[in-house]
């Protein structure tokens, strides 16, 4: 990444093929902005996606192993059956 001064990223961001993204902009040599690239922003967040799904997994574990811990479980047929006969009742 860089670091650019607010004027060297307007006369920078009026061409665009000499973007290449991942820039702070700075203000008496304080990050104000940060500018980037639409692919980095889309990877960002496919990232950020793949993540949140590892994280929704691990914590689908976690409950799974305090089932099994506290007996809440059992076969698949069990469950079947118990589902049907709670939808019959």
């Amino acid at each position: 990444m860089t670091t650019i001064s607010q004027k060297s990223a307007r006369e920078m961001l009026g061409t665009p093929e000499q973007f290449r993204g991942g820039v702070y902009v700075t203000k008496n040599g304080a990050a104000e902005l940060f500018i980037q690239t639409a692919e980095e922003r889309d990877a960002e967040l496919a990232e950020r996606n793949q993540q949140q799904q590892v994280n929704a997994m691990l914590k689908l574990v976690s409950l799974s192993q305090h089932d099994v811990e506290q007996g809440h479980f059992g076969s698949a047929r069990e469950l079947l059956a118990r589902r049907r006969a709670e939808q019959e009742d």
